[in-house]
C-alpha cells in the first residue's frame, strides 16, 4: 500500500505539471483514501504519526487542487461566453450542424484576495510547468493500469521515500524565493535547447580537483597557476602587454594527468568549468555545432559576463581542430574549426576573465591558426622517479601496506609508466589478497567472510606481480615524438 500512496501522489504531481488539474485532484483523493485505509485497518503502526501528517497534507492539496480546477473552469467558460458573443467572429449557422450543449454552471469558491497560499500554489505549478517542458518523455493518464505500470518501472517505494517527496513540496515556496535570486542566461536569439545543452552536458561548476590530487607537475602547475590564479589575485598588474594568457595547450602522451589538472585549474580559481570534447559539439543538424560554439562563447562574452570568469577545457582538442585543407575534411567540420578560430580570436579583449584550456595526444595534427591562438605549449611528461613516489603515496593512501615494502624500489620499477599506468598497478596490488583468500571458495563462503580476512596489507610480492601483469602504455618511441615537437613548437 505505501507504493500506491507513493505512486498516486507522484501521478498527481505530474498531472498538474500537464495542468491537468481535474486528473491530478482525482489522483490526490485516491493517495488520501488509501491513507485513511491505511489507519483504520492498522491500530497499531510504528509509522501512525507520519502517517497522520501525510493525510493532513494530502487534504491540504486536495483542497488547493479543487480551487485551481475551479478557477480554471471559470476561465475557460468566460472565454467561451467572450468568443461566441461576439458578431465578427461568429460562425455561418448550418441547419445540418447541432449546435453545442449549454454549459452548466459549477458553483465555486473564488479564492479572496487576502489568501496567500493559492497564490503560491498558483506560481508553483506554473514554474513546474515551465521547468517540465523539456525533458518529460512519459505522459501520466488517469487510471489504475497506468499507476500499476509506474509502481513496476520505479519499484516500491518507502514511507521515508514519500515523507521526503512531501517534505520537498513543503519548501518549494522557500526555494522558489531563492531561486528568484539565481541569474537566468538571456537566451534571446539562440535556440533554448542549445542553451541547455550546454548548461546540461558542457557546464560544470564544480568539479572538485584539488592541486594536492595531483602529484608531481610542478611546472605546469606553476604556469598554470600564472595564468589563472594570479590575474584575479593582482587585477592591476596584468594589464597591457601583461595581460593573462588566453590560451594553454597541454601536450603529452595519455595518462599524464592532463585532465586533472584542467580540473584543478577550474576549481582552485573559482572559475565556471565548461568540459568540451568533439561529441558534445556534433549535430546531426545542420549549422548547429557552429552555433553552439558561438553560444558558448557568448555566455562568457564581455557583454552577456554571465557565466565569467571561466575556463573552457577543450579535451582531445586534435579530434576538433585538426589540420584545416586534408582530402578527407568535410564541410561541416570545416564550418566549425572556422567559428571556434574566430571565437577564440574574438575573446581576447575581453576584461572578464576566459581561458581556454586544450589538451592532446597528437599536437602534430593541431591546425597551424588554432596552435598561434595557445600562446602556451606546455608538455606534459611521465612522471620521473620523484613524482613516481609520490604517486604511490597518492594512490595508496587508503589501503594497507606491509612494513617490508620499499615505496623507492617499487617507484624504480615502474619507470616508463605513465600516471594512469601507476594507479592501475597499485590497484592491480591491491587486489592480489583478495584474489588469493577467495580462490576455490563459493559465493556463500565468500560472503561470510569477514573485513579483516579479506583486507590484508600488500606486500612486495604484490607488486612485483601485478607490475608484471600491467604493460607500460606509453613506448619511447612516441615519447622521442613528443620531445621533439615540444623542442619545435613548444612555448613554456
Amino acid at each position: 500500500m505505501e507504493w500506491e500512496i507513493s505512486e498516486s501522489y507522484r501521478a498527481a504531481k505530474e498531472a498538474a505539471l500537464h495542468r491537468k488539474y481535474d486528473q491530478s485532484a482525482l489522483f490526490l483523493r485516491t493517495a488520501l483514501s488509501l491513507v485513511e485505509r491505511r489507519l483504520n485497518s492498522v491500530l497499531i503502526d510504528p509509522n501512525r504519526d507520519q502517517l497522520l501528517k501525510v493525510k493532513s497534507v494530502l487534504k491540504l492539496n486536495v483542497e488547493r487542487m479543487n480551487g485551481i480546477a475551479d478557477v480554471v473552469s471559470q476561465m475557460r467558460q468566460m472565454a467561451s461566453v467572450a468568443t461566441s458573443s461576439s458578431p465578427v467572429d461568429a460562425p455561418p449557422s448550418d441547419p445540418d450542424v447541432w449546435p453545442l450543449p449549454p454549459l452548466t454552471k459549477k458553483t465555486s469558491v473564488i479564492p479572496s484576495p487576502k489568501s496567500t497560499t493559492k497564490k503560491q500554489i498558483y506560481s508553483r505549478v506554473d514554474n513546474k510547468t515551465k521547468k517540465s517542458s523539456v525533458g518529460k518523455s512519459s505522459y501520466i493518464s488517469a487510471g489504475g493500469r497506468s499507476i500499476t505500470k509506474r509502481a513496476n518501472s520505479l519499484g516500491r517505494a518507502s514511507m521515508n521515500e514519500l515523507s521526503e517527496v512531501i517534505s520537498n513540496e513543503e519548501g518549494d515556496s522557500n526555494s522558489n524565493e531563492k531561486g528568484g535570486n539565481e541569474k537566468v542566461f538571456d537566451d534571446k536569439g539562440f535556440d533554448r535547447e542549445l542553451v541547455e545543452i550546454i548548461e546540461r552536458d558542457i557546464m560544470q561548476k564544480r568539479p572538485n580537483i584539488h592541486w594536492d590530487d595531483i602529484a608531481g607537475l610542478d611546472e605546469a602547475k606553476k604556469l598554470l597557476k600564472e595564468a589563472v590564479i594570479l590575474p584575479s589575485v593582482m587585477p592591476n598588474f596584468f594589464k597591457g602587454i601583461r595581460r593573462p594568457w588566453r590560451g594553454v595547450c597541454m601536450v603529452g602522451p595519455p595518462g599524464t594527468g592532463k585532465t586533472m589538472l584542467a580540473k584543478a585549474v577550474a576549481t582552485e580559481s573559482q572559475t565556471t568549468f565548461f568540459c568540451v570534447s568533439s561529441a558534445t559539439l556534433t549535430s546531426k543538424y545542420r549549422g548547429d555545432s557552429e552555433k553552439l560554439v558561438q553560444l558558448l562563447f557568448k555566455m562568457i562574452s564581455p557583454v552577456a559576463r554571465f557565466y565569467a570568469p571561466s575556463t573552457i577545457f577543450i579535451d582531445e582538442i586534435d579530434s576538433l581542430c585538426s589540420r584545416r585543407g586534408a582530402d578527407n575534411e568535410h564541410e561541416a567540420s570545416r564550418r566549425v574549426k572556422s567559428e571556434l578560430l574566430t571565437q577564440m580570436d574574438g575573446c581576447s579583449p575581453d576584461v572578464s576573465r576566459v581561458l581556454v584550456l586544450a589538451a592532446t595526444n597528437f599536437p602534430w595534427d593541431l591546425d597551424e591558426a588554432l596552435r598561434r591562438r595557445l600562446e602556451k605549449r606546455i608538455y606534459i611528461p611521465l612522471p620521473d622517479k620523484t613524482n613516481r613516489f609520490q604517486l604511490l603515496k597518492l594512490a595508496l593512501t587508503e589501503v594497507s601496506i606491509d612494513e617490508e615494502v620499499n615505496l623507492e624500489s617499487v617507484a624504480d620499477s615502474l619507470d616508463g609508466y605513465s600516471g594512469a599506468d601507476i594507479t592501475n598497478v597499485c590497484r592491480e596490488a591491491a587486489m592480489m589478497s583478495m584474489r588469493v583468500r577467495i580462490a576455490n571458495l563459493t559465493a556463500e563462503e565468500i560472503k561470510a567472510l569477514t573485513q579483516e580476512e579479506v583486507d590484508l596489507p600488500i606486500t612486495s610480492n604484490d607488486f612485483s606481480q601485478a607490475i608484471q601483469n600491467t604493460s607500460p602504455s606509453v613506448s619511447y618511441s612516441d615519447v622521442k615524438k613528443y620531445e621533439k615537437w615540444i623542442h619545435d613548437f613548444g612555448a613554456a
